[in-house]
């Protein structure tokens, strides 16, 4: 028997106590030593690919507001960084519950590494030490 099914068995002693012996009696639609196969469903794995899917938009929002600060447009480059770390926090906080629960861990750890690696803020602290201005 593989890990995704559970076997029930109906037993003698599982039946009522006021039923006879030699009837044949039916609990439930079974009959005494029928054996019960259910489908156990399998781990959860949306908290990991929403967490990856959520990495992707962060990036996505990161690039487009890097295109419109280029632009001179900096309101709606300063709303992209917002969204941006929105995501990038959303992100991080469905991979760290993927990762903790194991519900699609490896998109988890993926989707919560490149949360933080992509953060507008890790970016900004990051590459202006690395400029060393």
């Amino acid at each position: 028997m593989d890990e995704s099914t559970e076997q029930l068995t109906l037993t003698e002693q599982t039946l009522p106590e006021q039923t006879a012996p030699q009837q044949s009696t039916v609990v439930d639609g079974l009959q005494p030593g029928m054996t019960i196969v259910r489908r156990v469903r399998g781990p959860r794995r949306w908290p990991g690919i929403l967490s990856g899917v959520l990495a992707l938009m962060m990036l996505a929002a990161t690039a487009i507001g890097i295109q419109l600060a280029a632009h001179d447009q900096l309101m709606l480059s300063t709303y992209a960084a917002y969204a941006a770390i929105g995501f990038s926090l959303a992100a991080l906080i469905f991979g760290l519950i993927a990762i903790t629960k194991r519900w699609g861990r490896g998109a988890g750890i993926a989707g919560a590494l490149v949360a933080v690696l992509g953060n507008p803020l890790v970016l900004l602290y990051g590459l202006s030490a690395l400029g060393g201005s």
